[in-house]
């Protein structure tokens, strides 16, 4: 009886072990920032866009994502320090905001800001660390 117990346990590892290192494998991937498709997709969902302003944002998010992904690969290469990239992301930031400001109302501006904030905390972005700054809702910027 107990070497049928010590089986089953044996087998139960077995099968429960595959999903969990299939676990760790995709919590990397959350760490990736959503593509710019994916970022003008919720925008107009969320914000319900024209397909004007679809059109308007699309190289507006293109511009800022490159520029993010220019930052975090500088980081990752040692070349610039945290701080100094958690300014930068944050210039980009109002760079972006400004642009974006150009496109869309007031109202759904205000809502973009609430979606990156959210963003940035749910995919450990340069401000998460921090907890709620001057870039968080209703902060400067």
């Amino acid at each position: 009886m107990s070497v049928k117990t010590f089986c089953a346990c044996l087998m139960g590892l077995f099968f429960i072990s595959p999903p969990v290192f299939a676990q760790d494998q995709a919590s990397s991937d959350e760490h990736q920032p959503p593509s710019v498709d994916e970022i003008v997709q919720r925008m107009q969902s969320k914000l319900k866009l024209t397909p004007d302003q679809v059109t308007a944002i699309t190289p507006i998010i293109q511009k800022y994502s490159d520029k993010r992904d220019e930052l975090r690969q500088s980081m990752e290469d040692g070349t610039s320090d945290r701080d100094s990239i958690r300014g930068q992301m944050k210039a980009l930031r109002a760079g972006e905001n400004q642009e974006l400001g150009q496109v869309l109302s007031a109202d759904q501006l205000g809502q973009w800001r609430k979606m990156q904030s959210q963003m940035r905390h749910q995919h450990g972005g340069a401000d998460s660390s921090q907890g709620s700054g001057a870039s968080g809702p209703g902060g400067g910027g």
